[in-house]
C-alpha cells in the first residue's frame, strides 16, 4: 500500500513553540521537489518531545498543506499502550477537507524491551481500536526492541497492518520476509545509507531523514530504481552517501535542522536534552551539502526564518 521515498518531517520551532509557517514552507517544498509521501510526528520530528495538542497542530498542518497532493503517515507512538491509543485516535479524528491520514506509523516501545508476544499483543490492540492503515516501525537503535520476522508475519495477518518500515539495516530481511508476507504488504527501508540495496532485496521505498534536505535526490534515487536506470540510481547514490553520513553527525534531527536554516526554512532550534550542532558538525554538513551540490540553497545569514 506504500512505497517510494517518504520524508520523515523536522517539526521546526520558533520561541519554543512550533512554528508553523516554517512548517507550511517546508511541506510545500517536499512535494514541489517531487517527494512521494510525508511521514509527520515521527523520530525525526521530535514526537516525544511534543505535547498531544502539538502533535495534533503538527498532523492538520501536514495535512491542510500536502492537500491530498501526497499520502500523509501520523507516527503516534508513546511508552505506553493508553498513550499511543489516545495518540492514533486523536490522528485519526484529524479531518481536512473530508480527507485525514492516510497511515498511523508506530515504533516498538522504547526502554522497557517487551517481549514478542507482548509487542504482538501490544499491536493487535492498537489495530483492533483503530480504522486506518499501520505501519509498524522497526528501530532497535533507539528503542533497544526488535520486532522479530515472526511477529511482523503474524501481525501482517491482521487487515489493517499493511507495511513495515525497517531501520534494522539488515539486508537479507526483505527477501526473507517476502516469502511469508501477504502480496499487500510493503516493506520500506527505515536506512537512508542501505536503501538502494534494500529496494534490490525487495523494498518498495523508503522513509528518509536526508529526504529533509534532499527530498528531490532521494527521490529520484527511488525513480531511477523503478526504472531500471542504474547509472541514474548510482549517480544519486553517490551524491547523497555523505549526507546520510552528516545526517547522523550528531543527534538526529540536529543536523537536517542546521541545514534547513541554512536553505532559510527554519530556526535550527531542536528540543532538550538535545542541543544544536556544534562547529565540527556544521562542517560535516556543509561539507556533505556542497557534494550534494546543493550548497546553491544556502542562504547569507545563517538560521534566519523563511520568509
Amino acid at each position: 500500500m506504500f512505497k517510494g521515498a517518504f520524508t520523515a518531517l523536522v517539526t521546526p520551532y520558533k520561541e519554543g513553540k512550533i512554528d508553523l509557517e516554517a512548517l507550511r514552507s517546508l511541506v510545500d517544498w517536499q512535494i514541489r521537489e517531487g517527494i512521494d509521501g510525508l511521514v509527520a510526528c515521527g523520530s525525526t520530528g521530535e514526537a516525544f518531545f511534543l505535547s498531544h495538542d502539538e502533535q495534533k497542530q503538527v498532523i492538520k498542518t501536514v495535512l491542510e498543506v500536502a492537500n491530498k497532493r501526497v499520502p500523509v503517515i501520523a507516527g503516534t507512538s508513546a511508552l505506553t499502550l493508553n498513550e499511543t491509543l489516545a495518540l492514533a485516535k486523536q490522528a485519526e479524528g484529524i479531518s481536512v477537507d473530508g480527507s485525514g491520514v492516510d497511515g498511523l506509523m508506530i515504533v516498538t516501545p522504547p526502554y522497557m524491551k517487551p517481549t514478542q508476544a507482548a509487542l504482538y499483543e501490544y499491536f493487535k490492540a492498537i489495530h483492533d481500536s483503530t480504522s486506518t492503515p499501520m505501519i509498524l516501525y522497526d528501530n532497535p537503535g533507539r528503542s533497544a526492541r526488535e520486532l522479530s520476522n515472526t511477529t511482523v508475519i503474524e501481525l501482517a495477518k491482521l487487515p489493517r497492518i499493511v507495511c513495515l518500515k525497517d531501520a534494522t539495516g539488515d539486508l537479507t530481511r526483505p527477501a526473507t520476509l517476502l516469502e511469508k508476507l501477504p502480496a499487500k504488504f510493503t516493506l520500506l527501508s527505515g536506512e537512508d545509507a542501505t536503501a538502494p540495496a534494500y529496494f534490490a532485496q525487495g523494498g518498495v521505498g523508503v522513509v528518509s531523514v536526508s529526504s529533509n534536505v534532499a527530498p528531490n535526490l532521494v527521490a529520484t534515487q527511488w525513480k531511477a530504481w523503478c526504472e531500471a536506470d542504474l547509472n541514474r540510481l548510482s549517480e544519486t547514490r553517490t551524491l547523497l552517501n555523505p549526507l546520510h553520513r552528516a545526517m547522523f553527525v550528531e543527534s538526529n534531527p540536529a543536523p537536517a535542522k542546521y541545514a534547513l536554516s541554512r536553505f532559510g526554512f527554519c530556526l535550527p532550534d531542536v528540543r532538550k536534552p538535545l542541543t544544536t550542532l556544534t562547529k565540527p558538525a556544521k562542517n560535516v554538513v556543509d561539507q556533505a551539502v556542497t557534494h550534494a551540490a546543493l550548497h546553491y540553497l544556502y542562504k547569507p545569514a545563517l538560521g534566519t526564518h523563511h520568509g
